[in-house]
């Protein structure tokens, strides 16, 4: 399965004189299964207009998207497609089973697939103690789990998230990148706006960004930091406790070695050079030193956002996400 959005462009009339504003201007890329794709922008850089052209809700002004092929304005396109809203609409007299129950119909699926799927994205997304409960009775969090599992509920190869993680307390922002990661793993494509740039980092394979209708950059993770690492950014900071003061005197006077610091432990060590820090290690444990920590000071993905975000969008005219083909 694969998506193609192609020159996408949205215009929207606005005003007492219904001016034109754009707020996509050509916008491409493609996606393919097996691959989470973070999309990042600020407010107002119209991740929601592009996600409602890519689900159905909009056509778009000119372009189209694509899924397997096929235009996501047909529903036999759309089939494949589990889709969660940024602010779901939930009837509040309905309990979780019932809303389940009336979605599924509207997906066609039977009445035995309708209760065995139930259960089965209830549970999956922490919720099935409360499959009987009203959901006026829902906490913030719950609604949005329940959104989770109604976006599931059919099984899709396709799911579109807006904000998933909204209203989420730290125990369920981290089942749900989890269960992301999972539907990643078994095959799924899964594409997700957020504004949490760490909880992209952690779960994504690619990244697309977007400011003002515009993709400013897409690719592999991994792309954003490789182009733009300095050697500030190769630096290693390592804590040992235990060093003794001719230790200390020696580690000072070697040039790869920026800083040497106290802390309550020990001392904290930040080191330029990738190639010392094994012998770095081995030399403190042999002489009685025992290791705290070894941590890689890498560029952040939100470091890279807040200080790239304004730069001219890309030139190129579609974009491919990944390289795992369906």
């Amino acid at each position: 399965m694969m998506i193609e959005v192609k020159g996408v462009s949205q215009v929207f009339r606005r005003g007492f004189f219904m001016k034109s504003q754009a707020v996509l201007k050509n916008v491409s890329f493609s996606l393919r299964d097996q691959r989470i794709t973070g999309f990042l922008g600020v407010n107002g850089a119209g991740k929601t207009t592009l996600i409602h052209s890519m689900v159905g809700l909009r056509k778009p002004t000119q372009g189209e998207v694509l899924i397997g092929g096929q235009s996501v304005q047909l529903k036999e396109a759309r089939k494949g497609l589990g889709y969660l809203p940024e602010r779901p609409y939930f009837p509040e007299h309905l309990t979780a089973e019932a809303f389940l129950k009336y979605l599924g119909t509207l997906s066609d699926l039977s009445r035995a697939e309708i209760a065995k799927n139930t259960d089965l994205v209830l549970d999956r997304v922490g919720i099935l103690h409360a499959k009987r409960r009203e959901l006026r009775e829902f906490s913030k969090g719950m609604l949005q789990r329940l959104g989770l599992a109604q976006a599931i509920l059919h099984d899709p190869r396709v799911l579109i998230l807006d904000e998933p993680m909204s209203g989420l307390d730290p125990i369920g922002r981290k089942e749900v990148r989890e269960l992301i990661l999972e539907l990643g793993r078994s095959g799924h494509l899964v594409f997700f706006s957020s504004h949490v740039i760490s909880d992209v980092e952690a779960i994504c394979d690619d990244v697309i960004c977007i400011h003002e209708g515009q993709i400013v950059r897409s690719g592999v993770l991994s792309e954003f930091f490789s182009q733009d690492e300095s050697h500030e950014s190769r630096r290693t900071e390592i804590a040992f406790q235990g060093l003794t003061e001719a230790m200390i005197q020696s580690f000072s006077r070697a040039a790869e070695i920026k800083s040497v610091t106290p802390i309550a432990e020990g001392f904290r060590l930040e080191v330029n050079s990738q190639n010392l820090v094994e012998t770095l290690v081995v030399e403190a444990l042999q002489k009685g030193a025992r290791l705290l920590w070894v941590t890689p000071n890498r560029p952040s993905l939100e470091k890279w956002f807040s200080e790239n975000l304004k730069k001219a969008p890309e030139k190129s005219g579609n974009t491919q996400v990944g390289s795992i083909q369906s």
